[in-house]
């Protein structure tokens, strides 16, 4: 019972004892939720109270801003009132000024008659009337005191037309010059000093400026018609200026991206529309010819057509003109500079002002002003202009409001009398193109230098008063660059271009590298309709040739279109693979070109489709029996031996004649040949026919070419010149296929 009892007793106690430990646990664990609770009450609080300065912060910066953009907003307003203010109280203070001027003057002029009155008639004196030649004179006097108005330009750099305003040099000095547009300041540009770039197509432009403390101001209004015309110039026609409306020349406009040129009545583009400074615009390119019918035409994407009026030439320039090509600068004109002529007798009515200076890029250049004589259909320019001796110059004229209403250019050197050009036909003949000669008649100490690397092959002969270029038939060389002019004096670029039609055989997706002035073969099986292969042609530059035909008859001849910024065309041969000539295998049939131009049409043979393999063995000669053939990178040649008196021909002409123009060191290479014992004994009982293709006279390659063929044709005619021929250098890599000769 004891033993019981204890046992009760001691679980009593284990049982206590763990109620009160689980006790403790609860207690403390319902101690720590609470004081976590409490902690993340803290922490929400301090959060809440962060965001809370986080955002007050946040406001304040934001009611800065705006207060600040307000200030910059109002700053321009506030300048303009200002200056607007300053303005007036300048205008009053003029205005008093010149009414207290007119009644003084009133006051003296009622003093002055009543004095006359009371002298006697012979005793009346007064001040002499001017005559018309001093009050002209009056007249270009003060016209020489206005300031040029600042004007709208653009330029070319990299890919981009860059569009500013151009304040002209006698203002950038002057204090408180500012450039607004709408009312916000324009930026001035970093590489072209005194020019502020614009920042929309649209609005207004204004030029503030103080003059002798007195504020002035000019204002030019853009984008009243949703474009900007501008007259391009410079050598490669990479600035422009802004005018009212276009004449003749190359203009660049600038319109919204979504315009579309209308090609309908512009015309396809000389070239792709380009980039422009301002978002949401791009340049589109015009050339408009003096007389003719282009214009400048856009569709709106609401299909609306928006035409820019051209307005006829109201002046030209007139004088000694000299011969020359150049197609980025004004005419050339020798002996002195040119006249002004007006076109009609009220071209004068509008014209204040006559503005002309040097042509080109770059600040500080000479330039003048003066008034037109309104009743003379001719003006002659300032002396100064005749004292410079010669240069590029523009003239340009401003209405009364200074607006540019055109501009001319030119060139001028007073050295320089006359330039001919003794020009043959454009298409070869037989034998191919031949040299010609270009001549410059000038006074003496006046020198004609290559203005570039391709006049290099051309021959000058130089003489006290006149300068003789013997130019090459190289089609490289067709179109060449000179500056003209005395040693120490102004030089002049003059254009050569010798106009020379050229082709070749070759891809119709890649133009040739290589032309020919030769009459060329056509196979048979180059005319199929899966043919790749093409007759291509070679102007002598851009817009040279209104339309190009070719074929067989010309009642039959294809037209071909004539893109205006190429000089080369393709005429796929697969166009021709139905005509009767090609399945006529029995004869020759020519493949013929007509090029229309100015209104004239220039014939020629550029190609034949020879006799099949059949009618050969019918009609041929028997095969000469001796040939050989000759390479020099792109020259072939082959040449026959015959029974003959010793004579030597290269594609008909003398061998000497022909290769008259040919390098010095080609020339020795060939005597070299001919003169070794063994081939003159040969020769000398034989006729040689030689027949030269690719290259050109004017080069070693085709000299060479013929020595090595010339050398294979005796090594044929006895195989023991062979050894000696070789070790002498002549018969070159043997020639396995050959298809154009």
């Amino acid at each position: 019972m004891g033993t019981i009892d204890v046992a009760l007793m001691l679980l009593l106690l284990v049982a206590v004892a763990t109620a009160v430990v689980a006790y403790v646990v609860i207690y403390s664990r319902k101690r720590q939720q609470a004081q976590n609770a409490a902690e993340e009450a803290r922490r929400e609080a301090e959060e809440e109270r962060q965001r809370e300065v986080e955002q007050e912060a946040v406001r304040r910066a934001e009611e800065d801003e705006r207060q600040r953009l307000g200030a910059e907003r109002r700053q321009p307003e506030e300048e303009l009132r200002k200056a607007e203010e300053e303005r007036h109280k300048a205008e009053e203070v003029r205005r008093v000024g010149e009414e207290a001027q007119r009644k003084a003057g009133e006051e003296e002029r009622l003093k002055s008659e009543a004095e006359r009155k009371r002298l006697e008639p012979g005793k009346r004196g007064g001040r002499p009337r001017a005559s018309p030649q001093d009050r002209e004179k009056q007249e270009v006097q003060e016209t020489k005191q206005r300031r040029p108005k600042p004007e709208i330009v653009c330029w070319k750099r990299g890919r981009e037309w860059i569009l500013a305003v151009e304040v002209p040099e006698d203002l950038l000095a002057n204090s408180g010059l500012a450039v607004l547009q709408n009312a916000s300041p324009l930026t001035q540009d970093g590489f072209s000093e005194g020019c502020w770039c614009l920042s929309q197509a649209c609005g207004q432009v204004v030029v503030h400026w103080n003059e002798d403390e007195v504020p002035r101001e000019t204002r030019i209004p853009l984008g009243e018609e949703n474009y900007l015309l501008f007259k391009l110039s410079g050598q490669n026609q990479n600035q422009g200026r802004r005018v009212k409306s276009p004449s003749s020349g190359s203009y660049l406009v600038m319109v919204p991206d979504d315009w579309e040129r209308d090609d309908a009545l512009s015309g396809p583009p000389p070239v792709a529309p380009q980039s422009v400074s301002l978002t949401g615009y791009q340049a589109h390119f015009y050339i408009l010819e003096k007389g003719g019918d282009g214009k400048i035409a856009f569709l709106t994407p609401e299909g609306e057509s928006v035409v820019i009026e051209s307005k006829a030439s109201r002046f030209e320039l007139v004088g000694v003109r000299l011969n020359d090509a150049s197609e980025d600068m004004g005419p050339l004109f020798g002996e002195g500079p040119p006249q002004i002529r007006a076109l009609d007798d009220q071209a004068w009515k509008d014209v204040g002002t006559i503005i002309v200076g040097e042509e080109g890029s770059g600040k500080r250049k000479w330039r003048t002003q003066f008034s037109p004589v309104p009743d003379g259909m001719e003006q002659g320019l300032p002396s100064e202009v005749l004292a410079r001796k010669g240069g590029w110059y523009f003239v340009r004229f401003y209405d009364t409001n200074d607006d540019l209403v055109e501009s001319l250019d030119f060139r001028f050197l007073c050295a320089l009398r006359e330039i001919r050009i003794l020009q043959p036909s454009p298409l070869p003949s037989e034998d191919g193109h031949k040299p010609v000669c270009a001549e410059f008649l000038h006074e003496p100490g006046c020198a004609v230098e290559p203005a570039d690397g391709l006049a290099c092959s051309v021959q000058i002969e130089c003489e006290d008063d006149k300068t003789i270029l013997t130019i090459p038939p190289d089609p490289v060389c067709d179109e060449t660059r000179w500056l003209v002019g005395p040693e120490g004096g102004p030089h002049v670029e003059v254009t050569i271009l010798v106009e020379r039609l050229w082709w070749a055989v070759g891809e119709e997706d890649n133009a040739p590298s290589e032309w020919e002035d030769q009459l060329l073969t056509l196979p048979c099986d180059e005319f199929v309709a899966t043919s790749k292969k093409a007759l291509w042609l070679r102007l002598p530059r851009r817009r040279w040739a209104d339309e190009v035909l070719v074929g067989f008859e010309k009642s039959k001849a294809s037209s071909y279109a004539i893109k205006v910024t190429e000089r080369t065309i393709a005429l796929p041969l697969r166009n021709f693979s139905d005509s009767q000539e090609v399945e006529d295998r029995m004869q020759k049939h020519p493949f013929k070109v007509w090029i229309k131009r100015d209104d004239k049409l220039i014939e020629g043979v550029s190609a034949v489709i020879p006799l099949s393999p059949s009618a050969v063995q019918v009609v041929s000669p028997p095969t000469p029996n001796w040939v050989g053939f000759g390479r020099k990178k792109t020259a072939i040649a082959k040449a026959v031996l015959q029974d003959g008196c010793g004579g030597i021909k290269v594609n008909g002409r003398p061998i000497w004649d022909y290769f008259k123009v040919a390098p010095p060191k080609a020339k020795r290479f060939l005597r070299r040949l001919l003169e070794l014992n063994q081939v003159s004994e040969a020769l000398s009982r034989m006729e040689v026919l030689i027949t030269v293709r690719g290259s050109n006279p004017t080069a070693a390659r085709q000299a060479r070419a013929a020595a090595h063929a010339l050398a294979r044709a005796l090594m044929s005619y006895d195989s023991k010149l062979k050894p000696s021929l070789k070790q002498a250098g002549f018969g070159g890599v043997r020639v396995t296929k050959v298809s154009s000769i």
